[in-house]
């Protein structure tokens, strides 16, 4: 009898099924509706101050009755704080709770007395209210040392990074353990709970080469590390893991998370959101991740590289990330999504929730969050040539305005702005953050003001012109070949015309190119020099070219239109009276070109030229500064925000739950992290490190807490889990499931079949079961993205901090039925089969190393030799390698 294929929420390794894939969905149904009935809601039990209490407070009471605004001296943040009561006395009646001001205030139906009052908030529900009372005649139990903060300042996540480096530390640091163990180690030896041992090298081999590329070990790879005994072998293998190119487009997907990436979304061919060719930002990601630039540098790029790096088009590729919020039909949800994300993602703060009114829980006035705004008014997007000249153009950001003003919305209704007084930009002046910000403007190179001048496009400019030039005299020397003529005699002929057509072409493109001349010499006499009498002449010349051109431009509409008129006479359409009508157009053609060309040979006043077509735009000379400011406030080494919001998205990635749960959200309503010192250690590692990313991840992954086994002996998992279910303590490794990319890109690696260009246009999502690139190069915008990224929960391109891994059947009949994934495991299987020489065993051995990165297990072995060796299928080792891509394990890192 033959075990199934486990679920996919299994946290065990289970034997391999080799019956039917089909067992993947049955199992993946059960595991959903196991799920489905284990997720009810049970009664509020009325000492559960912690989980139920405390979220109602904080919703409904604290924004008046906190430690931002108190009104009547209250507040309802911690237990102690309600006992004490309000300015006039106590709001709590122990002996009586009914008659407790509190329940009365939140109960009564006076709207003048009720409790948050209507322009506040919504009332207390019938259950909100008695779970309230309950926990009043339980004596309001609360944990003991429940923390209370004096004013904003002191919110942990507000104040400086804790210090290290103590003696304790240093003697410590000298053991083998490094300071991410120790700080588990004490926390865990706090708890009484007992870690794991470590996990086995076929088990930290997946785990980490998918953690850091986002693809599986290759057999070599596999083979090379198990073998190795020298003592260092493991750190060598982060080492050229973090040296692949691979490293950079694993990791460049977790922050294009975090930093909303979206190809450009709209109807057909009209953009709606983000721009076209916003792949250039992801390349730059990519590149600056395997560059290892520092995550200061990137932010300072991201959001000011215009102002900062005007003459680097590499960097300018950054701003992808403000050019990425673009929305067509309203600037006002292009800038409330940029005020959003950049504080969301950077800061960690909800600047948002004060654009209609104050904010309710942290210290962020309405004025702040308009002021937050005005730091980005003046932004808008064009594209800039990049330096290869094949390569489409780049988005990118520049202030475009600066004059324009920035107003309040009353009630956040873009409809009525407020414009008595204008805002001036800043940051938000509550947070009590020390940190360095002052808006200086920036003058910028005349080669950002004018890029059109700039050597290389001038360059393009007139080869593109000579081209043209050269493209009309072979087509030229053609015509004259096919009618072996030197030279006609007579173009006004009928005989003729074709050739005048194709002189006309020429002159026109010679005359294009002269025009061009002059209007680049008389651009760089009136922007770049100061020769005022120069200047004129050279715009007179100009004039006189770009006449010239007009000129040739009317002779070519006019030569067409005769060659157009000649077609439809000597058509043999069937029907006269189209073909009349068909003459009678093509003459009214003929006349209004005729006539146009006639202007211009005589060059009448109607068609004269006032002056010159510019070719210079003309951007401004100047940008506000205040984007540049913002950037060095925000990786001031004063913010601690910055720090401890990246190495809590770091983490998160890396072991599948962050060390401050709500990722975006490290205001007031974050608790403090159980893990503030573990926190604060990478934080200022990541500082101490001039913010590099690869020393983090190395110290991260080389950790003890971090190659601990998933599974283990029942007893201590027993014991561990008793204490600790969640594994908040990391007394083991969570066993995780791959992130949409890496499953596919698993598919393809594991067959050989991968692609690993790197680099370059966004693909079409339609392309991925037949296009063979990593799955970070498929578009991914609103309606665009490939299904099976879909279905393993890939990034919503609107927001996702953090992904929400799932469990639906649609995922196993993807894995089981998708032409890629068969494909792939035919491929697999037919190579391995003749690499063996169809031994069966080796065959059995490799395609387990290939596909779930480790040995069969003996039962595994037997169940599988068994099925090639009795099975009446003929292609049944095809079967089994497509079993295994269906397998638990291949989905999994343990």
């Amino acid at each position: 009898m033959s075990p199934l294929i486990p679920s996919l929420h299994s946290t065990r390794r289970q034997p391999i099924c080799i019956q039917s894939v089909t067992f993947h969905c049955v199992v993946a149904i059960i595991g959903l509706t196991v799920a489905s009935l284990c997720c009810g809601t049970c009664l509020a039990d009325a000492s559960d101050y912690t989980t139920k209490i405390v979220p109602l407070l904080q919703e409904k009471c604290v924004a008046c009755h906190g430690p931002v605004k108190s009104e009547a001296g209250l507040r309802l943040d911690a237990a102690k704080l309600i006992r004490q009561g309000a300015a006039s006395g106590s709001v709590i009646d122990p002996n009586d709770p009914d008659k407790s001001e509190l329940l009365q205030r939140v109960t009564s139906a006076n709207l003048e007395e009720r409790m948050p009052p209507s322009d506040a908030g919504v009332a207390l529900k019938a259950d909100e209210i008695d779970l309230l009372r309950q926990w009043i005649v339980a004596g309001m139990p609360a944990p003991e040392h429940e923390e209370i903060i004096a004013s904003p300042a002191e919110h942990w996540a507000f104040r400086p990074l804790l210090s290290f480096a103590t003696e304790q530390d240093a003697r410590e640091s000298s053991q083998s353990m490094g300071t991410i163990d120790r700080i588990l180690e004490r926390a865990q030896r706090t708890k009484s709970i007992e870690p794991l041992p470590p996990a086995d090298n076929y088990t930290l081999l997946r785990r980490v080469t998918f953690d850091l590329t986002g693809l599986p070990p290759t057999l070599d790879e596999i083979q090379s590390f198990v073998s190795d005994n020298r003592a260092d072998t493991y750190e060598q293998l982060v080492d050229r893991l973090l040296d692949k190119p691979a490293y950079g487009e694993r990791w460049a997907r977790h922050w294009m998370d975090v930093w909303r990436y979206s190809d450009w979304d709209g109807y057909k061919e009209e953009v709606r959101g983000s721009q076209r060719n916003i792949w250039h930002w992801r390349d730059w990601i990519v590149e600056s991740l395997n560059s290892n630039k520092s995550y200061k540098q990137m932010v300072l790029e991201m959001l000011a590289a215009d102002e900062l790096y005007p003459l680097d088009p590499n960097a300018i590729r950054a701003t992808g990330f403000l050019a990425r919020n673009f929305h067509s039909s309203n600037r006002n949800i292009w800038l409330d999504a940029t005020v959003e994300h950049t504080s969301k993602a950077l800061l960690g703060l909800t600047v948002q929730c004060a654009k209609c009114h104050d904010h309710k829980y942290d210290p962020i006035s309405q004025v702040d969050y308009y002021r937050y705004r005005a730091l980005f008014e003046p932004h808008h997007v064009r594209t800039e040539k990049p330096e290869i000249e094949s390569t489409p153009e780049i988005p990118r950001v520049y202030d475009s305005d600066l004059q324009i003003a920035t107003y309040l919305f009353r009630r956040g209704d873009d409809k009525h702005p407020d414009k008595v007084t204008t805002i001036t930009p800043g940051i938000p002046a509550s947070i009590p953050i020390e940190s360095n910000f002052a808006i200086e403007s920036i003058s910028l190179p005349t080669d950002a003001i004018m890029p059109e001048l700039i050597e290389r496009n001038v360059r393009r400019a007139m080869e593109n012109a000579w081209k043209k030039c050269s493209t009309a005299m072979n087509q030229l020397n053609a015509a004259f070949d096919k009618k072996k003529l030197a030279a006609p005699s007579d173009l006004s002929s009928n005989e003729h015309l074709d050739l005048a057509l194709e002189i006309a072409k020429l002159r026109e493109a010679q005359t294009a190119l002269e025009s061009l001349q002059t209007r680049y010499a008389a651009e760089k006499a009136k922007h770049m020099g100061n020769d005022e009498a120069l200047a004129q002449t050279t715009s007179k010349t100009a004039i006189e070219a770009e006449e010239r051109w007009m000129e040739a431009n009317a002779e070519l509409q006019w030569r067409n239109a005769q060659s157009a008129l000649g077609k439809v006479e000597k058509s043999n359409a069937k029907d006269e009276a189209k073909k009349k009508a068909a003459i009678d157009k093509a003459k009214k053609e003929l006349d209004k070109t005729a006539e146009t060309y006639q202007k211009w040979r005589r060059l009448d006043e109607s068609v004269r030229l006032k002056n010159y077509t510019a070719i210079v735009k003309g951007y401004p000379k100047q940008s506000t500064g205040r984007r540049s400011a913002l950037a060095h406030w925000i990786v001031d080494p004063a913010n601690p925000l910055t720090a401890r919001v990246a190495v809590n998205h770091i983490w998160a990635r890396h072991f599948g739950a962050p060390l401050v749960a709500n990722t975006f959200d490290f205001g007031l309503k974050a608790p403090k992290p159980e893990l503030l010192e573990l926190l604060d250690y990478l934080a200022k590692r990541l500082l101490d490190s001039d913010w590099d990313m690869k020393a983090l991840h190395r110290e991260i992954v080389s950790s003890q807490v971090y190659r601990r086994a998933s599974h283990g002996d029942e007893a201590l998992m027993t014991a561990s889990k008793a204490i600790d279910p969640d594994n908040r303590y990391h007394w083991r490794f969570n066993t995780l499931r791959l992130e949409a990319e890496a499953v596919r890109d698993g598919v393809l690696l594991s067959s050989r079949l991968l692609d690993t260009k790197v680099g370059g246009p966004d693909i079409s999502h339609d392309s991925g079961e037949t296009v063979y690139r990593r799955s970070l190069y498929f578009r991914t915008a609103y309606e665009k993205q490939m299904t099976m990224m879909v279905l393993f929960d890939a990034a919503n391109p609107s927001e996702c901090y953090i992904r929400r891994p799932s469990i639906v059947p649609q995922q196993a009949l993807v894995l089981a039925n998708s032409t890629l994934c068969r494909v792939a495991s035919r491929t697999l299987a037919d190579r391995l089969w003749s690499e063996t020489n169809q031994d069966s065993k080796e065959f059995i051995r490799l395609l387990f190393l290939s596909t779930l990165n480790r040995l069969p297990s003996d039962t595994e072995y037997a169940s599988c030799s068994d099925y090639l060796n009795q099975s009446s299928v003929s292609l049944s080792h095809q079967s089994l390698a497509h079993v295994l891509m269906n397998h638990n394990d291949f989905v999994t890192v343990r």
